[in-house]
């Protein structure tokens, strides 16, 4: 029996996955989904200064639920991908795969490639406004997310989990510290791949190039998606991670005129229905923006003209 164990980032928890670990657990899976020191149902205790103790507590709470023996694929977003390579790294022989996902280390990137102040800032200002929606959960949602940066429900929902149970500043802090101060290991024995979203704003992907530079393996961009890849598209990440660990062809039929790795994991034996779904969900709302600024501009022009058939027309400036 194997299980999934899915690790949140900085200031978030179990609820923040949007579904996402329902998603596979709809694929037969068995998902957990432990919460950090600091944060969610643990958000009364003291946030380590240190991402190893960070994973002292998970494997405490694994303890509890997982049987000897039983295999663990570890899937971290963001600092929760710092927490699953220590993880990794403190007992191996538990680990069957480790999923790191828009996650850095401060011994291969630049603090700066880490985390864009510049966007957090931009992000700020731009964040979507209303009576249910917290500025903090507005802002994390504009920073993280690509596809849903504008998503009310979604920041209402959010709100709401902060109005309900949220870190203190102090924990904030020093969750903020353990995350910048990481440094992964040289070499983990464990099978590792590394993702990341192509639009992601807060964190470069010149950092997950690194982490798969830093551990031999290949970079899987997710294309069109920020920072939080569970939220952009979630069917899109459920898809290749079980095709990473289930490929359809054994690596040892492999030749070397055949295709790349990464090209295998387009072919699964699950459903892609939910992938082409999401997809064409995600078109339609672009197309959809653009007929809106279309329509405007018509308008705009429409407008213009009108005036100048009545004699309104502004006044040109040479």
């Amino acid at each position: 029996m194997t299980t999934w164990v899915l690790l949140r980032g900085l200031m978030r928890d179990q609820r923040h996955w949007n579904g996402f670990d329902q998603r596979l657990r709809q694929k037969g899976l068995r998902v957990l989904t432990p919460d950090l020191l600091g944060n969610g149902t643990l958000s009364t205790e003291a946030s380590p200064l240190k991402i190893a103790d960070y994973a002292h507590a998970v494997w405490q709470q694994l303890d509890e639920q997982v049987q000897e023996g039983e295999a663990i694929y570890l899937l971290g977003l963001s600092m929760g991908g710092m927490l699953a390579l220590e993880m990794a790294r403190q007992r191996p022989w538990q680990i069957r795969h480790v999923f790191v996902l828009n996650s850095s280390a401060a011994n291969l990137s630049a603090w700066y490639q880490r985390f864009n102040p510049l966007n957090a800032l931009k992000a700020f200002f731009l964040r979507a406004r209303g009576k249910a929606l917290h500025p903090i959960e507005s802002t994390i949602v504009r920073l993280t997310s690509f596809r849903h940066r504008r998503d009310c429900s979604l920041i209402a929902e959010w709100s709401e989990f902060r109005r309900q149970s949220s870190p203190t500043i102090r924990n904030a802090w020093r969750q903020l510290w353990a995350a910048f101060q990481y440094q992964c290991p040289l070499t983990v024995e464990v099978p590792i791949s590394v993702l990341c979203g192509d639009r992601d704003a807060l964190v470069s992907m010149a950092s997950s190039k690194a982490l798969a530079q830093h551990f031999h393996t290949d970079l899987i961009v997710l294309a069109y998606c920020g920072h939080d890849a569970a939220i952009d598209a979630p069917a899109k990440l459920a898809h290749y991670l079980l095709a990473i660990v289930e490929p359809t062809k054994p690596q040892a039929e492999v030749q070397e005129d055949d295709e790349p790795a990464h090209a295998q994991y387009a072919h699964t034996q699950y459903s892609c229905n939910d992938l082409l779904e999401e997809e064409m969900a995600f078109n339609e709302a672009i197309f959809s923006v653009w007929d809106e600024k279309a329509l405007s501009i018509l308008h705009s022009k429409s407008s213009a003209m009108n005036s100048a058939k009545t004699g309104n027309s502004l006044p040109i400036r040479l």
